[in-house]
């Protein structure tokens, strides 16, 4: 049986470094020609699993390219790389290190590979982002506008926030055709928008940003949103359940759902009260809240995917 063989590739903006977890390979532009020389350094290597960290969007055009290959790919969170690395003595820190290093830590900690992206996905999710942008800066712009006292700049400013407004009204055009053109994400907007506090946004936000919805436990969507509290306690001691981590876009959007679900739907408005009667912060209430409702929208979306599945069985 052939042996696996843990490559780490460190991404910066214009270079890649390549290692093993015993040896360095070598280092390739990150473009397209870059991706080719690697490919081809890549072949004689036998059964890869290939760990990559997230680099502020610099990896995902080779993420891309490697899952279209049919590599085993790894994108994996920084903070947990230097984690290790410190937990292995490891204090070092250049370009081909960190390559070994994040080779080493998918050898020793074999995390869950990354899936290949589905690209009405992919193309929401970027949608997505430039509309979360383009409203940043109307924002922005709106709050300039109240303190400005000069009639020209004034003038310039509402010019700003209008053509703004435009280019978010396209967003908004082209998220709705994004979504149509896929039968799978139409079907899980429409599941999602039948819950109160769930508007088109946040569906948008939650199909684009967590895809696994609908596929995972309980658990771990909770965990991948960032909304699962972590226990600190030692000996008698009892700390405070603390949230850490996840995707904050997923977080922001079911935080603002829940704002709306707290005063018009029946059931989450009493979840809500016991805890504020309990003693609970608005806040630390809220986010329980924002919990309980991921977790029913991860149930409804699993049940829409069973449901296909049951009818055929029973045909």
């Amino acid at each position: 049986m052939t042996q696996p063989v843990y490559l780490g590739i460190d991404i910066s903006k214009r270079t890649l470094d390549i290692a093993t977890v015993d040896r360095y390979i070598g280092q390739v532009d990150n473009d397209d020609a870059g991706y080719e020389q690697l490919l081809k350094q890549l072949a004689s290597l036998g059964q890869l699993h290939i760990g990559i960290e997230a680099s502020g969007g610099y990896e995902r055009p080779l993420l891309k390219y490697l899952l279209t290959a049919g590599f085993h790919v790894y994108r994996l969170e920084p903070a947990r790389v230097r984690h290790f690395a410190k937990s292995i003595n490891w204090h070092a820190k250049t370009d081909k290190i960190d390559a070994q290093l994040i080779a080493r830590f998918v050898q020793t900690t074999g995390p869950r590979p990354t899936s290949k992206p589905d690209k009405n996905a992919e193309k929401l999710r970027v949608l997505r982002d430039r509309r979360k942008q383009i409203v940043e800066d109307r924002v922005r712009e709106q709050n300039r506008l109240e303190s400005c006292d000069d009639a020209s700049i004034r003038r310039m400013i509402n010019q700003s926030i209008a053509r703004l407004q435009k280019f978010e009204s396209q967003l908004d055009a082209q998220l709705t055709r994004c979504l149509n053109k896929s039968p799978k994400l139409k079907a899980k907007a429409a599941v999602l928008t039948q819950v109160i506090g769930v508007a088109d946004q946040t569906a948008a936000t939650l199909l684009a940003h967590l895809p696994e919805l609908g596929t995972v436990n309980r658990q771990q969507i909770a965990s991948l949103a960032g909304l699962a509290p972590y226990a600190h306690d030692s000996g008698r001691y009892q700390g405070k359940r603390r949230i850490r981590g996840g995707r904050a876009a997923v977080r922001t959007a079911l935080y603002m759902a829940c704002l709306c679900a707290v005063q018009h739907d029946a059931v989450m408005r009493t979840f809500y009260q016991r805890l504020i009667a309990a003693g609970k912060l608005r806040k630390v209430a809220l986010t329980a809240c924002a919990r309980k409702l991921l977790v029913h929208l991860n149930t409804l979306c699993a049940q829409a995917q069973a449901l296909p599945g049951k009818k055929a069985a029973g045909a």
